[in-house]
């Protein structure tokens, strides 16, 4: 077959894979483009809190095994040409901020030796060294929003010679990554380690070239929510939200004020095995998932803590459906509201059913922008509150992230708290369908560490009775486990 029938042939797949006018199609890669609705909230936090690090993606693992240094810097370097996203330089005003594909971008791995782990005090000097390094702040302006420091543990440990002991920190701005992404970015950064292993001269081969980037997402999304499938998508959600949404007021134990930076706490727990299990059994009767009851629960503790029936709850999706962004890197985590309107009468089992139907309401307008909500509903914004929600339940069916796998090398990830919140109180669930565990992460200029303790053992108890007296109204339910009430009755 001959050129121009090669060309007719790939214009005619091309064709048929763009048949869909919501297809994603490539921009003109050299001219600027729009922020996604999503990149552009981010833009405006980090310009209003510069120093602050709340968005920080941190990734950091502990390698053990015979670490070819110069095939992973190659490999870093494969990744940054791979992925448009982490060459992308965003400019511009307050008012049009844009983002710019570079060609290239120099990455450079930042070296470090550290204490050996066996050593008195390692796993101190080891917290101090993360820590220190996770608060940095980005310059959106200077890609690529994503540093490596690699961490050899011990003077004489490794080399390319022999096996050692490693710590490989990964921070990125989330403005470039989400969860999602980290999957993307672990098994491409393993591929190109593995092609720089084969190559004596440790360069390795170029990924595979990628048919869309972020950036032509971010211009397909500006156009498809214009017009008037932006106004019918306000339209159902102003619907549902209905007017003022009341602010949520915890009790703090400290007054509250303006200052952009939010130091943050977090305590982690896990449901006692037999309550992991009555959860998954009211799952199975009433049909639903322990997404479901699990953010009943957390509804619930938050109108006893706060006095309130009527609130709001932010809950994130992943918003990954489209089949053409499922290997890229970037942002695009979307935030969905819940209105809570907690009726006292109603049982624990009809508040799951309403739940249930408002969960799958919310999946038809999963890829609605949260940031085109506040517009459209014209929130009036309080620099002491985060707009029409402050507190935040996100729900996985598993905590453990993908590990890096390279050649000749285990990882294990280092859990890492960055010190910082995004809100007043979140709930963070892992339900793998055996065991749930939590996290709760709140702004430690609030809340002490113990007010939020006692609350956690409050959803614990709430947990407890809703499953085992699911018919029971909301308002028979307490917040005190039997000990507690026995002491009082004393």
């Amino acid at each position: 077959m001959n050129d121009i029938d090669n060309d007719a042939l790939l214009a005619l797949l091309l064709d048929d894979e763009t048949s869909d006018p919501d297809a994603i199609r490539p921009r003109d890669s050299g001219a600027p483009a729009p922020l996604s609705f999503q990149q552009q909230r981010l833009w405006f936090l980090q310009h209003y809190d510069p120093e602050g690090a709340a968005y920080n993606s941190v990734r950091a693992l502990r390698l053990r095994g015979r670490l070819d240094v110069p095939a992973l810097e190659a490999a870093f370097r494969r990744l940054v040409e791979h992925h448009a996203v982490l060459r992308t330089r965003f400019e511009g005003g307050e008012g049009d901020p844009r983002q710019v594909v570079l060609p290239q971008v120099d990455v450079a791995i930042e070296h470090a030796v550290l204490p050996a782990a066996e050593a008195p005090g390692a796993e101190q000097a080891l917290s101090a060294w993360l820590q220190a390094r996770v608060r940095r702040p980005f310059d959106l302006a200077r890609p690529p929003l994503l540093r490596v420091v690699l961490a050899r543990r011990g003077e004489t440990a490794g080399g390319n010679g022999g096996d050692g002991d490693w710590v490989l920190l990964l921070v990125m701005h989330h403005i470039v990554v989400d969860a999602w992404s980290a999957a993307v970015l672990v098994r491409d950064l393993a591929q190109a380690y593995g092609e720089a292993l084969r190559d004596p001269a440790r360069r390795g081969r170029p990924l595979p070239a990628q048919a869309l980037d972020y950036a032509d997402y971010s211009a397909w999304q500006r156009q498809r929510f214009a017009g008037d499938r932006r106004d019918q998508a306000l339209a159902r959600w102003k619907e549902y939200l209905g007017g003022d949404v009341p602010v949520l007021a915890l009790p703090t134990d400290r007054p509250r004020d303006t200052e952009g930076n939010r130091p943050g706490g977090r305590i982690d727990f896990a449901l006692p095995p037999d309550l992991a299990r009555s959860v998954q059994t009211l799952c199975r009767e009433e049909g639903c998932t322990p997404f479901v009851v699990l953010l009943a629960a957390w509804q619930l503790l938050l109108g006893r803590l706060s006095g309130q029936s009527d609130f709001a709850v932010g809950v994130p999706n992943a918003a990954r459906g489209r089949a053409e962004i499922q290997d890229l890197l970037g942002f695009f985590v979307n935030t969905q509201v819940y209105r809570v309107r907690l009726d006292p009468r109603l049982s624990v089992r009809a508040l799951c059913r309403r739940l249930r139907g408002e969960a799958m309401a919310a999946l038809d307008q999963a890829d609605v922008p949260f940031e085109l909500l506040l517009d459209g509903l014209g929130i009036a914004r309080d620099a002491r509150y985060t707009p029409l929600f402050q507190s935040l339940f996100n729900f996985r069916t598993t905590r453990d992230a993908a590990l890096l796998a390279l050649d000749g090398v285990t990882a294990e990830l280092i859990d890492i708290d960055t010190g910082s919140a995004q809100f007043d109180l979140s709930l963070d669930v892992a339900a793998d369908g055996r065991s749930i565990d939590c996290q709760l992460e709140y702004d430690a200029a609030l809340f002490d560490r113990a007010t939020v303790a006692r609350w956690s053992t409050h959803l614990v108890t709430l947990l407890r009775q809703m499953t085992v007296r699911p018919e029971v109204p909301v308002e028979a339910l307490s917040l005190l486990a039997e000990s507690d009430l026995a002491q009082l009755a004393a």
